[in-house]
């Protein structure tokens, strides 16, 4: 059966992977933000 430490051990496992995709996809939205905002300078710098 389960015992305490073992729930405990699985919710804080579950956590960090959870939290852990949380994290990759802000990293994902800014590098994209980066990206457009450095387009945006390339095309206004040309003008």
């Amino acid at each position: 059966m389960f015992s305490p430490m073992k729930l405990i051990i699985l919710i804080a496992v579950i956590a960090i992977v959870w939290y852990g995709f949380k994290a990759m996809g802000r990293m994902k939205a800014k590098a994209a933000k980066l990206n457009d905002s450095d387009d945006q300078d390339n095309i206004e710098g040309r003008n």
